[in-house]
């Protein structure tokens, strides 16, 4: 497939790198500006400084080295701020489930840690919890953005002192939960304990569901035909880590549904097309899917020619996804 594209892309670039291959002379302010437009800096960085690969431009890795460390203050400070919610919430009886990156966040030794950039942090509450939250949260000074407000979620808050925004949820959006039964979300999330707080995180393989369809379905990466490495290294961590007890029948029975299986598998083919990843036993993409996998590239590779494309189907998508 690689023979018949000729010229590669910055995010594959990006991708080899993030592997410990940089190739002959990278282009160091290619390469780091292609990790900043895809939040995942932290994430090259410490890639870079491990020993398996030959040493990086110094001035490159001091760079790299000081928005890790400014990433590591932002996510400390980001991570209060779910500390806070949580504390509150906790004290009106309320146990809410850490969705997205801030569930990522809270698995890690140190949450600070975290490698990707996050721009905000994600809770989610019981619907008819909502509007106590929304009290709870008020109270304790956090002002709703004007016009935030979306079906599955009342808003999104900030604080001052705080350098982001808390999206509280009141459900999972639509593209992410026509796939759950009721069962499934009771039985696919931990209970955690930390610091004093209680809250949820969805287990490994409904984060992994989550992750996919965010970016694929809600967020339109199938019918754009676009990349994000900020969701494609979480997943790549998840399917890698022998240790998540990933629920592969259960995963791959989703697959009977015509657009996860698409999103699913693209996805899985760009695992494999960036990192090298093998495919999951079970997934054999059929002709279509690699079709569009194909066009993918094709659009990371041209970029005038992507935003051509979808000029043309954005008017169609929406159209149909009205009906």
């Amino acid at each position: 497939m690689k023979a018949d594209i000729a010229a590669s892309s910055p995010l594959e670039s990006l991708g080899r790198a993030l592997c410990g291959d940089l190739g002959h002379g990278p282009d160091w302010a290619g390469l780091i500006g292609t990790a900043n437009d895809e939040f995942v800096t932290p994430a090259l960085f410490h890639r870079l400084r491990q020993g398996d690969i030959p040493a990086a431009e110094p001035e490159a890795m001091a760079y790299l080295g000081e928005l890790d460390s400014l990433n590591c203050r932002r996510n400390s400070n980001l991570w209060a701020m779910v500390a806070e919610c949580t504390a509150l919430l906790n004290a009106a009886d309320i146990v809410p489930t850490l969705i997205k990156g801030a569930s990522e966040m809270a698995l890690q030794d140190d949450p600070s840690d975290f490698y990707r950039m996050m721009i905000d942090v994600d809770l989610l509450v019981e619907p008819e919890e909502v509007t106590l939250a929304q009290r709870v949260l008020a109270r304790a000074g956090f002002e709703r953005l004007e016009d935030s407000e979306y079906a599955h979620s009342p808003g999104s808050f900030w604080k001052e002192g705080y350098v982001g925004t808390l999206d509280l949820h009141a459900g999972l959006q639509s593209d992410i939960a026509r796939y759950l039964t009721v069962g499934d979300w009771e039985l696919r999330r931990d209970l955690q304990h930390r610091d004093g707080l209680k809250f949820y995180v969805p287990d490994a393989s409904m984060r992994l569901l989550i992750n996919i369809s965010h970016d694929m379905l809600h967020h339109t990466g199938l019918a754009r035909g676009g990349i994000s490495l900020r969701y494609l290294l979480p997943l790549r961590t998840q399917v890698r880590d022998h240790r998540a007890e990933l629920d592969w029948p259960w995963l791959l029975g989703l697959r009977r549904n015509r657009g996860f299986r698409f999103a699913f598998d693209l996805q899985m083919l760009m695992l494999q097309e960036l990192f090298g990843m093998p495919l999951p036993p079970g997934v054999t993409p059929d002709l279509a899917t690699r079709a569009l996998h194909r066009r993918r590239l094709i659009k990371a590779r041209h970029p005038r020619l992507a935003d051509l494309e979808w000029a043309v189907v954005k008017p169609v998508y929406f159209r149909l996804k009205r009906q």
